[in-house]
């Protein structure tokens, strides 16, 4: 698969996947604890066979060779999970550093793992970088007050060391470590008032990022075309008011005709075997390539 687009001599090498599922988690407790509980995906989360149903908030990590020699790690999304995240891929894959954050939207499963960051800021090169837009940062500022401005902490103990960068336009990419990231815009739902609220994707190189979408704008279908591989929103069956399910993200598919789609941010309504069962009915009938991702995913370039 091509590499993104990178400054001279950087190449993306890898992108992992963190987690895969929603806000929620799975498995649900509440179904593991439950008499009368009816859920397959839960039960089979925890079992051998069925363990790629465990899944924690949706999120990748991109990993980069810089001319330097040393591999830069950039966070796509850190949310409520990142702290378990860490625990599996870091150590499993020997991840020392988070070099830059990016962040799609203000909800808690994109960015309440913020705080944890704490391990992996740089005190003697300087605060970690998070890029954001102004509504996502406006959040921020809200439910952390004190990583947006240090005067606000309480002296309790040591807190994220962060430099909030502003990604102020939209229609255009953001360098990060030598990368290029291209906002997606894309609709999350909406407001009490009836406005879109947005999420942003991110395309790097030849891959799409789409993790929260209830809706594609055409503008930013414009910019999705030609991916080789997308990553696509599926929380449910069906759509819900600020999802896409698992038949809106196959319909993306038929439309955009990419080599490959992975299927992200899956509730446990969702069961994994079955998805891959799908996947190959799909395959064989209609040539599209639509896998479910897992947590601890590798996609090599």
């Amino acid at each position: 698969m091509p590499a993104a687009a990178t400054a001279p001599g950087v190449r993306v090498k890898q992108m992992i996947f963190m987690g895969s599922g929603s806000s929620g988690y799975t498995p649900y407790v509440s179904c593991i604890t439950s008499d009368n509980s009816k859920c397959t995906t839960c039960k089979l989360s925890m079992t051998p066979e069925g363990a790629k149903n465990r899944r924690r908030n949706a999120s990748v990590l991109v990993c980069a060779d810089n001319p330097d020699g040393r591999q830069r790690n950039i966070l796509i999304d850190c949310g409520k999970s990142f702290y378990e995240a860490t625990v599996d891929v870091f150590i499993k894959h020997k991840i020392k550093t988070v070099d830059a954050v990016l962040l799609t939207h203000g909800h808690a499963d994109a960015m309440f793992g913020l705080d944890d960051l704490r391990e992996w800021s740089r005190p003697n090169s300087g605060p970690l970088p998070v890029y954001c837009d102004q509504v996502t940062l406006d959040t921020i500022r809200c439910a952390f007050p004190y990583l947006v401005n240090a005067a606000n902490a309480t002296g309790s103990g040591i807190v994220s060391q962060l430099e909030f960068k502003l990604i102020e336009d939209l229609t255009r990419p953001v360098e990060i470590e030598g990368v290029e990231f291209l906002p997606l815009p894309v609709e999350h739902g909406t407001y009490s008032d009836g406005r879109p609220y947005y999420c942003n994707g991110f395309r790097f190189g030849d891959v799409s990022y789409i993790s929260d979408c209830s809706k594609i704008p055409d503008s930013t279908r414009a910019l999705v075309v030609g991916s080789q591989l997308i990553v696509m929103d599926a929380l449910t069956p069906t759509r819900i008011s600020s999802h896409f399910g698992y038949k809106e993200a196959v319909e993306e598919a038929r439309r955009f005709r990419a080599p490959r789609m992975l299927l992200t941010d899956l509730s446990h309504h969702l069961e994994h075997s079955e998805l891959e069962r799908r996947a190959k009915v799909l395959l064989a009938e209609e040539g599209l390539v639509v896998d479910p991702a897992y947590d601890g995913m590798v996609i090599d370039f």
